[in-house]
């Protein structure tokens, strides 16, 4: 596994641009600072939501509680209706922040509204009360005029910048409205082809080239008020495709079919998004642009937002829906604003086609089904898609869209535009165990696929790896426990155990009772026992008895028992009819099989995975059962299965010495061990008072201290605070509840301290696990950014507050050799992140060549001290086809379907596109003698080579492994939080595609 000591000189084109004096020069913005956490008006923004708490309480069996009575969102739907739209007001009514002035007797009126409603005070009595004093409050601030530039740019002081948080979203509208000043100009790519002489002696042409044609549709932008462009008057979907573009929508509308089928009217949006961060090291901040589609829902009560189009002199609105299940407009907000006399039609046809659509949703046909609503033509509102879901346009905007962004904001701002540019010496990675070595394996690789023969594309461990795993970590034997109640299900596991082992499946012949153990390996064995009773779904009143049952009769000292169980995803039947939604979606959870066998199973400290047996379509609402494919490598689930138990196992292996420390190797590793540290905060819970507690789990990866010995893999909770081997403790965590919401008082900021205590504790009794092994600590920075403030960007050079109750570093206050000789900051969120245009190689000879895609590490041109490594990735499921790359979406194939091959062709519009994501490594806080740049690579071969994926992870293995024990644990989908800010953070995290 060497690597060439060829480096190679890349440059990376980014859609990203520097904040300069110029960029920002003429932007401001009004902006309202209502004072500290202790101010008065912040206090009384406060007591104002507490009582909307109390008023709009749900109590069990009484009443329903009022999901539209809400402080915030009442407040904010009313001034984005009374102001021109540009206007965000913070959460916490930290600051209000504007692109125009608002009349203080407006906003008098606003909040007087506001706190009347929520009081529960009859709305016409409303203007006769006495002056509620947060209204007062909020009126007597005097709005600054302030200057972007001004704020955002680093001083001469020699600190980091550090932006107010108002700057971040003002900027985001300027930005916002001088990019749809120019349009996107769409040219048409064609392929140069060449005549060849094929094989057989027959002459054919190939692409060779692509090159721009004479066809350049011109594509208009319009800004929304978060901040985002979106093609409002240019849709894409299956009927906008066979029209000329750009499209026209009257005759969009002339071509509507008299009776479309559901994918014929569906279609989504262009949208750009755009976001300022900061790096590590980079004096000014960057703006990261990026080009995305976002699909429209075909109900308003289904979605979580809207946009309204509310003139072409405004931004189009992006409205957040209220409601539980079925969702509207605030009819708080409404009342407001006709009180006010203020123009709210667009919130009244929304309100209106909300009405429609519930009344709609009761309608059967003549078969007593329930008729599907269509999604309209494009019209003023236009509700967008909550969730991932079979849609007519698939996900990504494409590489070649970010090529087109990146000439449009050239066009926009001129000579202001400073890019980003990144640079890379080229490969850090090896060849991973199921990646081809020579020409001649890819070949033979190549040949055994396409004879139907196994081929591991997933990098299995070794049989010997996982022996000499298991063995350090104080077993004898691992055996698989097959649990399963389908006989396709049983074939399935057969096979996927029988040819990464090299055996004949046909030589695996199980007994249903599990009376055959059936060895794979040395030291590794299989038993299959058919188990309905225990897997199937219900109440599952006889559990526990189930489980110690079929346990008891395989476990024995010195081996290590994992199960690999058959399961699926419960659905609404027949028993939940006359069931609202919520109670259909609690009672499928309470009686979901696998999370309470995962607790049976944690109890008896057996580490478990699932293989779906059977899967639900919900459009047709026809089951199939999932059957062996005929390729016998083609089973992934089964496979990729394998690796998550394995990694529930503990298993870390030989795959991570040979990743780690190579021959030859230009980046020299000491040896030490890795440490991930996931955190994060419980969901808020109504029923609970107090502040939810935060979830903290661990792993540390610790090598040998000579090179090829057995390595370890051990982990740790603050459920069960003990380092252990990972399967005992992952299994100690899972077979735990979560801990409610504590009651002590304590609030956010405490909250987080007690976290990072937490984290301290695990890392001083670390010190005994290591053997003396120093260790470098890794953890998320968006995730943990409200732990320890000697993280964050604008704090680096500086020293601690003693004011803040929160631990500076993870190990401050403890002795120095116990700290990590550094702390690898990841960051995965796409929208913080440079996006990948194009690399341009410069070759020996002193002429480029221009490549569209990299998978290396890379760094600022200038490499300040401290600054951060970016891995780009190309995703996996995108595929070799690479959609996207020569053509935009607008411009997509939408395929053709035939009986006859020639005659089909694939429908590219519903597939997911091309393009490249990004993750930012930061070694932070290097202990002497500790290259950054060494760290930076482990960091990033440590994704490369994954646990339990066949390729990158988001995260490296061993915060990966601390994620994947909560991601696990059976409670996590009722402790999951639900605000969009820590949902993102984990949707991110979750992402196996990249």
């Amino acid at each position: 596994m060497g690597r060439s000591s060829t480096q190679r000189d890349l440059t990376a084109h980014t859609t990203s641009i520097r904040c300069t004096t110029q960029l920002l020069d003429g932007m401001t913005a009004l902006v309202w600072d209502f004072g500290d956490y202790h101010s008065p008006t912040r206090r009384a923004w406060r007591d104002l939501g507490s009582t909307a708490a109390q008023n709009g309480k749900w109590i069990k069996g009484v009443q329903e509680s009022d999901p539209f009575l809400v402080p915030y969102s009442i407040a904010v739907t009313v001034l984005q209706q009374i102001t021109d739209g540009y206007v965000h007001l913070d959460k916490h009514l930290a600051f209000m922040v504007t692109l125009n002035p608002v009349e203080p007797g407006i906003l008098r009126k606003v909040f007087t509204y506001l706190e009347g409603i929520v009081r529960k005070i009859p709305l016409d009595e409303i203007p006769f009360m006495d002056e509620p004093n947060l209204a007062r409050l909020v009126a007597s601030v005097t709005p600054r005029s302030l200057s972007l530039a001004e704020n955002i740019l680093a001083k001469e002081d020699g600190k980091p910048a550090s932006p107010d948080s108002w700057a971040y979203q003002a900027v985001k509208w300027h930005i916002a409205k001088k990019l749809a000043a120019e349009p996107l100009l769409d040219t048409e790519v064609e392929p140069v082809r060449e005549p060849y002489e094929a094989k057989n002696g027959e002459m054919k042409e190939r692409t060779v080239d692509w090159q721009p044609s004479a066809n350049t549709a011109t594509v208009y932008y319009r800004p929304d008020s978060d901040g985002d462009l979106i093609a409002w008057d240019h849709p894409i979907g299956p009927l906008f495709a066979a029209l000329a573009h750009p499209v026209k929508l009257d005759e969009a509308a002339a071509a509507r079919p008299e009776e479309p089928t559901r994918a014929q009217v569906q279609y989504a949006l262009s949208r750009v998004s755009v976001k300022m961060a900061t790096y590590t090291a980079e004096p000014n901040p960057v703006l990261n642009l990026n080009a995305h589609i976002r699909r429209v829902n075909n109900t308003v009560v289904h979605a979580r937002t809207a946009l309204l189009d509310q003139g072409k002199n405004r931004p189009l609105l992006s409205l957040s829906l209220d409601g539980w299940g079925l969702r509207q407009a605030n009819k708080y907000a409404l009342e407001i604003l006709a009180k006010l006399d203020a123009d709210r039609s667009a919130l009244t046809a929304l309100e209106e086609r909300a009405t429609r659509e519930r009344n709609r949703l009761n309608d059967r046909d003549e078969n007593g089904k329930r008729i599907d609503i269509l999604t309209p033509p494009p019209g003023a509102i236009r509700p967008t898609m909550p969730k991932a879901d079979s849609f007519a346009v698939g996900t990504g905007a494409g590489l070649y869209h970010l090529s087109l962004l990146q000439d449009q904001v050239q066009r926009a701002f001129g000579e202001a535009v400073s890019p980003l540019e990144l640079k890379s010496k080229g490969n850090v990675f090896g060849k991973r165990s199921h990646e081809p070595a020579t020409s001649a394996q890819e070949r033979e690789k190549k040949q055994r696929k396409n004879d139907g023969e196994y081929v591991d594309l997933i990098g299995k461990p070794s049989p010997a790896g996982i022996r000499r795993s298991i063995e350090a970590a104080g077993y004898n034997k691992l055996r698989i426990l097959c649990l399963w109640y389908r006989d396709d299900t049983l074939t399935r596991m057969i096979h996927g155990l029988a040819h990464p082992y090299r055996l004949d499946p046909k030589d695996i012949d199980p007994h249903p009772e599990g009376k055959t153990i059936t060895p794979l390996a040395e030291g590794i064995e299989a038993v299959f026992c058919n188990a309905e009773a225990l897997l199937k779904h219900g109440p599952g009143t006889e559990r526990a008895s189930d489980t110690e049952a079929i346990v008891s009769k395989f476990t024995e000292p010195g081996v290590l028992l994992a199960a690999w169980c058959e399961t699926e995803i419960p659905v609404r039947g027949e028993e939940h009819e006359g069931m609202k939604p919520t109670e259909v979606k609690t009672a499928l959870a309470e009686n979901d099989a696998k999370h309470q066998v995962v607790r049976e199973l944690a109890k008896a400290a057996v580490p478990s995975q699932f293989l779906v047996g059977r899967t639900y379509d919900p459009f047709t609402k026809t089951f199939s059962i999932i059957k062996k494919p005929k390729a016998d490598f083609e089973d992934h689930r089964v496979y990729m299965g394998q690796l998550d138990l394995y990694r529930s196992c503990g298993v870390i292996d030989d795959r991570f010495e040979r990743a780690l420390y190579p021959e030859d190797d230009p980046y020299p590793l000491p040896r030490m061990a890795f440490v991930g540290i996931h955190i994060r905060k419980q969901a808020t819970d109504r029923k609970y008072k107090g502040q939810p507690k935060r979830i903290i789990t661990a792993s540390a990866i610790i090598p040998s201290h000579d090179l090829g010995g057995p390595w370890r893999m051990l982990g740790w909770s603050n459920i069960h605070p003990e380092w252990e081997h990972y399967a005992r403790a992952q299994s100690n965590f899972h077979a735990s509840n979560y801990p409610l919401h504590t009651e002590n008082g304590q609030g956010e900021l405490q909250r987080w301290a007690q976290a990072g205590d937490d984290v301290r504790t695990a890392l001083q009794d670390l010190k005994d696990e290591l053997d003396g092994l120093p260790y470098a600590l890794m953890i998320d920075g968006h995730a943990s950014r409200r732990v320890w403030p000697g993280l964050h960007n604008n704090k680096q050079g500086l020293s601690a507050n003693p004011d803040d109750p929160r631990l500076w570093l993870p190990g401050s206050g403890l002795p120095a050799s116990w700290n990590p000789v550094s702390i690898i900051r990841m960051n995965c969120m796409q929208a913080e992140m440079p996006r990948l245009v194009s690399v341009t190689e410069k070759l020996k000879n002193g002429t480029t060549k221009t490549l569209k895609t990299s998978s290396d590490l890379y760094y600022p041109e200038d490499r300040p001290e401290g600054h951060p490594w970016f891995l780009f990735t190309e995703p996996r499921n995108y595929g070799k086809k690479r959609h996207g790359q020569w053509k935009s979406r607008w411009r997509a194939d939408p395929g053709k379907a035939s009986k006859n091959a020639d005659e089909r062709k694939e429908n590219e519009l519903n597939s997911p596109w091309y393009s490249m994501t990004t993750r930012e490594i930061t070694p932070m806080y290097a202990r002497d003698g500790y290259d950054r740049e060494t760290l930076a690579v482990a960091a990033a071969r440590l994704s490369h080579q994954a646990l339990s994926w066949s390729d990158r992870t988001r995260y490296p293995a061993p915060l990966h492994a601390a994620l994947q024990m909560d991601l696990g644990h059976p409670q996590f989908r009722r402790s999951e939080p639900k605000d969009p800010e820590s949902a993102e953070i984990l949707r991110e995290a979750r992402g196996a595609d990249s």
